[in-house]
C-alpha cells in the first residue's frame, strides 16, 4: 500500500522572472501560486500559507458542524473552550466560590 503525500515546494515561473509555489498530492499537481516570489524559499512558503489558510478553514468548519450536530444548536464558548476561565479550569480545581485548590 502506498500513501499519498502532500508536499509544498516550488519552480520557476513561466516568465522566468522568479519562483511559484507549487501543491501537489502524491505526484499530481493540485497548485501553483498566481503570486511570482523572488526566491525558492519564499514561492514555498507562500504555497504553505495557501495550504494551511484552506485546511484551517476546513477543519474548523467540520469541528463546528460536528459540534453543532451533537448539541443541536450551535457551540458556545464553554462547548469550545474558550476563554480564561476554560483554561483556568483545566489547570486548577475551581470551586463554585470562585476559590481554586
Amino acid at each position: 500500500m502506498s500513501d499519498d503525500v502532500i508536499t509544498v515546494a516550488s519552480d520557476v515561473a513561466s516568465d522566468s522572472w522568479g519562483f511559484i509555489g507549487v501543491v501537489r498530492v502524491g505526484d499530481l499537481e493540485a497548485y501553483r501560486t498566481l503570486e511570482v516570489f523572488p526566491t525558492p524559499d519564499g514561492a514555498r512558503r507562500g504555497a504553505q500559507e495557501v495550504l494551511v489558510g484552506v485546511l484551517g478553514e476546513l477543519l474548523a468548519g467540520a469541528e463546528w458542524r460536528r459540534l453543532r450536530e451533537a448539541k443541536g444548536s450551535p457551540p458556545t464558548r464553554r462547548d469550545l473552550a474558550l476563554g480564561l476561565l476554560d483554561s483556568a479550569a483545566d489547570t486548577f480545581d475551581v470551586h463554585p466560590d470562585g476559590a481554586g485548590s
